[in-house]
């Protein structure tokens, strides 16, 4: 279903669904794509739209981390001119500082998990064909 979260729904589901991602409550979903509540609660439970809908909220929330991503640079080069400007109050360097070194640890861990998964996947007897 990745790429395609529309599928397998009804047009009015689909309207339900696109409404979900854009409203902050069940209620205005509803309202805005002119379904009633009760069909959308029940609609949540069914596998097909309940898969759709995770599905949707996914690719919404990796454009948004693709967004964010662009900004990451810029922000690192404001906290780093932040701590290396004198006339930044000590609390708020402090603080620049930390964000810094937590933002570095935090890749290194990522970078060593990533790696570590690389490894375990690639030592993983084919499931195909061979059995631990």
């Amino acid at each position: 279903m990745a790429g395609r979260p529309l599928e397998g729904l009804t047009p009015a589901q689909e309207q339900a669904l696109i409404a979900l991602l854009k409203e902050p409550t069940i209620a205005r979903a509803a309202a805005t794509s002119g379904v009633s509540e009760s069909n959308i609660y029940r609609w949540m439970k069914e596998p097909v739209f309940k898969a759709a809908y995770r599905e949707a909220r996914r690719e919404g929330y990796a454009h948004a981390v693709g967004l964010v991503q662009q900004y990451v640079p810029h922000a690192v080069q404001t906290l780093m001119k932040m701590v290396a400007d004198a006339a930044t109050p000590a609390a708020v360097r402090a603080t620049c500082c930390g964000m810094l070194l937590k933002f570095g640890r935090e890749s290194i861990e990522v970078d060593d998990l990533a790696a570590r998964v690389e490894e375990l996947e690639a030592n993983q007897p084919d499931k195909e064909h061979k059995r631990w």
